[in-house]
């Protein structure tokens, strides 16, 4: 081992107390080359504290001078809490940009589906019309049987079941899905989330039940 590693090596040990300079002299001999070397490599920090020069290592300098110096301190919690602070806030953007795509996919699915709906072949026979109250019914019945232990279904299950009974399209299984729990607020409630649904305030709503 080298004089400035063995140098370097108990200015470490001495932690954030550090080691006195006139000490290491009297320890080790000359040791202004050696810790002129180490200062240079950014391995150790000399301090004048109080009427005595004392030599921190790189990985006790900074506790020390929390330990010893307030403005240092208070500038360090500063930092800290700023960091904390753009670090909550950059959790939370990354939450929202997340959700944000996440209802844009949904809405393009919702879109392209209803725009296959829309595309009925020339064959087929045209769609039936249907009173908001007939197809309470039906909508009532297929969710009593598709209903979960607590009671929510998604509305694309209910639309695949209706629209084969009542020979209606997504497109128009989903108006009357709106009308339908908008006359009766007491007795629907809607949930965001599912592939496909209704937009309310700006959300797909993919997810129904009684209340």
């Amino acid at each position: 081992m080298t004089a400035e590693e063995r140098l370097e090596k108990k200015i470490l040990s001495a932690g954030s107390a550090g080691a006195k300079k006139a000490d290491l002299r009297k320890e080790f001999g000359e040791i202004d080359a050696a810790l002129e070397s180490l200062v240079s490599k950014g391995q150790v920090f000399v301090d004048k504290r109080s009427s005595a020069y004392y030599c921190f290592h790189k990985d006790h300098y900074v506790q020390s001078l929390l330990n010893t110096d307030p403005r240092f301190r208070l500038t360090y919690d500063m930092i800290k809490s700023l960091e904390e602070t753009v670090s909550a806030s950059n959790r939370e953007v990354s939450r929202a940009v997340e959700a944000l795509a996440n209802n844009i996919s949904n809405l393009a699915r919702l879109v392209s589906e209803r725009a296959n709906d829309r595309s009925v072949p020339a064959s087929a026979a045209p769609a039936r019309s249907i009173s908001v109250s007939d197809f309470k019914k039906e909508f009532d019945s297929a969710l009593a049987s598709s209903a979960s232990s607590i009671g929510w279904v998604e509305l694309a299950k209910v639309r695949s079941d209706v629209c084969g009974r009542c020979g209606i399209t997504g497109d128009d299984f989903y108006r009357l899905v709106s009308e339908l729990t908008g006359q009766y607020q007491d007795k629907y409630e809607l949930s965001t989330g599912g592939g496909e649904g209704v937009m309310v305030r700006g959300l797909l709503h993919g997810f129904v039940r009684c209340i």
